[in-house]
């Protein structure tokens, strides 16, 4: 039974004070680990205490009680005020899979989360990640993640390791590589795949593909992209960068694949401050820019979705459907200053019926970090099924 959005006042309270996990303890470029990449492509057999079966996992085909088998129907609000309900239609028989972390969100106390997902979760993956199922099937395991406590808001443990034991980063990294493993063994079957994350869980996937894929041809075919949005992706020829695994970049009207999609929002009337989280990797190296509109310099309308209840900004609406469409309500270009950046300007003109404003703001150095997936949310699923068919 498909289960309605979840409300958003509780989860945007707690994104206000916190939402990623990119501060200066913890950003979306992950720890350097010493543990050998996977040598070849052969995926061995693997079982996992965790996640064998369905109980630690949000989003998968078996699952009776998932979070993304929700009302995702959505009205397209035009400038002139006219709109149009579109029915949301997931696919039949997709032809790949989309493995999903999430950012920081979860309202637990201590360095590390539970694996009892709460509203928080549930929310988070209605928002950002149950569309994908337009193109794909959908996979997103629960993880021990560090917290919103666990980063030290709220008067919360911090981040610190108590010798002889994982620091709370690698149990969120190794929750995450277990659930990776048991998938790859046991429900992959050969299939393409797309990896999606925000924040804390772009930061766990990069290193993933890093330890996982960079130096392993086999699954480095399979994968059709990473979308690891609101953090630091390395650029080539920079420290850190992946070897193997370029941006996606349009290249003579070909749909790149096997590649990574990745940016950080902020207005253009507001571009990132000295001191700002994003733009830049943790040592203020140069990182990935990707414009999920056009994939090149050019600027390009941005297709966006938001829930109509919930609290994210003056987007609230009473269109009677759980998401509105406000297509090129924002325009997208990439800008290379001090920082590589998503700059992103509302085009609405006077009398347009859409919202000149949609929130998502924190303070100046967090930018658009809150709504990084919803301002493109349709150019990411679109692209994530062009790739999958250029295959």
């Amino acid at each position: 039974m498909r289960r309605s959005v979840l409300p958003l006042a509780v989860v945007l309270a707690l994104a206000a004070v916190g939402l990623s996990a990119c501060s200066s303890s913890e950003s979306a470029e992950p720890e350097r680990s010493t543990t050998s990449p996977t040598p070849t492509s052969t995926v061995a057999p693997y079982t996992s205490t965790t996640y064998a079966g369905t109980e630690n996992w949000l989003c998968r085909p078996d699952l009776s009680d998932d979070a993304c088998d929700i009302d995702l129907d959505a009205t397209l609000l035009r400038a002139d005020g006219t709109t149009k309900v579109e029915k949301f239609v997931p696919a039949k028989d997709p032809a790949a899979d989309c493995f999903y972390v999430y950012p920081t969100i979860s309202g637990d106390k201590g360095a590390n989360s539970d694996l009892e997902p709460g509203d928080e979760e549930r929310t988070v993956v209605a928002n950002q990640f149950a569309r994908f199922g337009e193109v794909c099937r959908l996979y997103a395991p629960v993880y021990r993640q560090v917290p919103l406590a666990g980063i030290g808001f709220g008067g919360g443990a911090t981040t610190t390791t108590v010798p002889g034991t994982q620091s709370p980063r690698e149990i969120a990294y190794a929750d995450v590589l277990d659930a990776w493993k048991q998938y790859l063994a046991n429900d992959n079957d050969g299939r393409p795949f797309v990896l999606v994350g925000h924040s804390q869980g772009a930061g766990h996937l990069l290193r993933l593909i890093r330890e996982q894929m960079d130096t392993n041809a086999g699954l480095r075919n399979k994968m059709v992209s990473a979308m690891l949005v609101g953090g630091g992706v390395p650029q080539p020829g920079t420290p850190g960068a992946l070897t193997n695994v370029p941006p996606c970049e349009q290249s003579s009207g070909t749909v790149p694949t096997g590649c990574v999609v990745s940016y950080a929002t902020f207005l253009a009337s507001e571009p990132p401050p000295d001191g700002s989280f994003f733009g830049q990797t943790r040592d203020g190296g140069r990182v990935i820019c990707t414009n999920p509109s056009t994939l090149d310099a050019e600027a390009g309308p941005l297709d966006s979705y938001f829930p109509t209840s919930g609290g994210l900004g003056t987007a609230v609406s009473t269109t009677g459907t759980p998401f509105v469409r406000y297509e090129g309500l924002y325009t997208g270009v990439c800008v290379s200053d001090a920082r590589n950046w998503l700059s992103v300007t509302n085009t609405a003109q006077p009398g347009d019926a859409r919202p000149t404003d949609v929130g998502g703001r924190i303070s100046p150095v967090w930018g658009l970090h809150l709504i990084d997936m919803n301002l493109a949310m349709g150019d990411l699923v679109d692209l994530a099924g062009r790739q999958i068919a250029a295959r």
